[in-house]
Parts: structure tokens; sequence; C-alpha cells
């Protein structure tokens, strides 16, 4: 198809059936048709292809993109080798985009001359939704200190140095952007392979980095389901080494440039936070079968060691809140079964 506005990526993996359809339906039915449809079959089982290769047949738009299971990096990046759009976006297979929402995107971005736009999320929980979003009104061009906020915002939302348009949200999700496909192009700015956890993190900050022009337009398009059954919920054994491999990336990323000190702040932030999901994930896990005596030595030694015991030390008390001194002071002292007791009371708190 020629004249392509937008090649919209999406990786299909494991999903039940009715949200990849939903989420096809919505990408199909946008008031934008200049749009091609990659669907990336990141090796998806029987009843999934079969979802696929029917709405396949639905619409010549539709471009089936196969390949043994490598993950949501590897999926992406082979999406955006095959993209022929003046604009790249990622939707994941289990979430779904409001129907103007390409055409919107597209007219903002084209309006303002933008290699990257941004919009609204709604989180999707099963009994309400949330607004997420990075800045409270729309910016159609970032100034410089915006476009800090947002690289800071994409290593942790919660910083009490931002701007007065911010919110506490973060920006790492590869969703609800609309990239300028020259310029990825021009940086050769594809996702990390190997990374499996906070991939998109890694990508997104080095994309603010390289682009000079950035917009936020703030309008809710992306839906975002919040899933139990999903990665970040989902136990994983030695769950704590996804997220080593992603902060080795940022800390490369920050490594490797001229950045002030309130940038390697964030990332601390962040490598406490991991810890923290990672006792989620597996150290206190339901499915862990380890008895928990030994889950908490493995987390008392994991909390002895880098990139988490120095960013324990490290962290300034002026950039924490009273909930997030109190697990610092845990990982700093290595009180690991404190720390376990207090990040599961801390999180039902929040659910509730």
């Amino acid at each position: 198809m020629s004249n392509v506005k937008i090649s919209v990526i999406v990786p299909v993996y494991q999903v039940k059936e009715s949200y990849l359809k939903e989420c096809l339906h919505s990408i199909l039915h946008q008031t934008l048709k200049e749009t091609e449809i990659l669907v990336v079959d990141d090796g998806a089982p029987e009843r999934i292809e079969k979802v696929i290769s029917h709405y396949a047949r639905l619409d010549e738009r539709i471009r089936v993109l196969r390949q043994q299971h490598a993950g949501a990096s590897a999926a992406r990046n082979t999406g955006l080798k095959a993209a022929g759009g003046r604009y790249v976006t990622f939707v994941d297979s289990d979430d779904y985009i409001a129907e103007d929402n390409l055409e919107k995107v597209y007219a903002f971005a084209e309006n303002n001359e933008l290699e990257i736009a941004v919009w609204g999320t709604y989180k999707c929980f099963p009994e309400r939704r949330e607004e997420y979003m990075p800045f409270t009104e729309s910016i159609p061009l970032l100034r410089e200190e915006e476009k800090r906020d947002l690289m800071l915002k994409t290593m942790v939302g919660d910083l009490p140095v931002y701007g007065k348009r911010c919110t506490k949200c973060g920006s790492g999700s590869c969703c609800a952007k609309l990239y300028l496909r020259s310029f990825l192009e021009q940086y050769s700015l594809v996702y990390p392979v190997g990374i499996v956890r906070s991939e998109d993190v890694n990508f997104n900050i080095r994309a603010f980095d390289k682009a000079d022009r950035i917009g936020y337009l703030h309008q809710f398009f992306y839906f975002y389901r919040q899933l139990q059954d999903s990665a970040t919920y989902r136990y994983r054994e030695g769950g704590i080494s996804v997220f080593e491999d992603a902060l080795r990336g940022l800390k490369q990323f920050l490594d490797q440039g001229d950045y002030e000190e309130l940038f390697y702040q964030a990332y601390y932030m962040r490598c406490v936070f991991f810890l923290l999901e990672s006792i989620s994930m597996d150290y206190m896990h339901p499915k862990n079968p380890k008895p928990r005596a030994l889950r908490i030595r493995e987390l008392r030694k994991k909390t002895g060691e880098d990139p988490f015991a120095d960013a324990a030390e490290n962290i300034k008390g002026k950039y924490l809140s009273i909930a997030k001194k109190i697990p610092v002071f845990l990982i700093r002292h290595r009180m690991a079964a404190m720390l376990a007791i207090f990040y599961t009371f801390y999180k039902n708190m929040k659910r509730s």
C-alpha cells in the first residue's frame, strides 16, 4: 500500500483471543485509513494464529510477520524493519485504542513537525479506569526543561523537581507514542534484545535524548489493560535478573552521556523500585515453592549487592516521601524480612 501515514506494530504471543480481537478491531476501524497493521506473530499458539489469519483475510492492510518466539523487543524490531509508514506506533495485543486515535495524533505530529508525539492513556482495571499521562495539558513542542522532565519521568514518575505542568506518572511505555520513522532510522534506534522487562524504558530514554521536537497531546486514546496474569504480575523464578538487565542498560546510557546528578538519583530510585517489584514477582510470590526462610535469605543477600546496595546508599532523602524512605532504610540495613512485610502491606494498601 502506498502513502502509508502510520505503521501500527502489534507484537503477539500469549494473549486471550477476545483481547486480541478487540485490539485488532480498534486498529482496523480507525478514522485514519492510510495505515498498515504489522502483526508480529512471535511464536503464538495455534488458537492465536487462527485469530490473526482471520483478521488478515478481512483487510489487506494487515501484514502478518511470523517468527520463532524471541520476546517483545525482537518482535517490535521485526515490525520496525518492515514498516513503511511515515510514522510508527505500537499497540500491545491485549490493549485497544480509540477510533480517532491515529487521525488526531497524525495531525498533531504533522502540524508541529514532531519527531515524537506522546498522548494520554487510560489504565483499565476490572472495576475502574485511571488517567495516566506525563503532563496536565497539551504542549505542541516541549521546551528543553520539559524534555528533561520527560526523560526523568521515563525512569521514575514521582520526583519532586518537575515543572508545574508535570504529573506523577512515568512515561516509559512504548505505547501511546508516535515516532517519525526517518528519525528512528537516522539514529538507528531499535529495541534492546535480551532485556525482557522495561525494554521500552531503555528504548524511550534514548529516543527522547536524540529528539529535538517532542510534543504532548492531552487526550486519552490508549486503553491499557491491567491484567493479573500479564508479565508484570506473573511469577518468574529468579525474576530479579530481568530487572538487573534493564538497569545495566540505563546505567550504560547515563555513563555514556553528560547527565546531571538528578538523572542518577532517578536511576537509583528505579533500582529500589525494581528490587521492591521483585518481592511481588519472585521472593514473596504465592507460587514461589521455596521455604519462606530461604526466600528471605536470598532477598537479604540481594540487598547487599549492587546496583541495589549502591542505590540505597546514594539516594538523597530530599527526593523521597516517607513511604519511600522506609524501604530505602530497610535495604540499606539489609532488613529483608521487614522489607518484605512492609512492601506486601504497602502494595495491598495501594490496591484497596
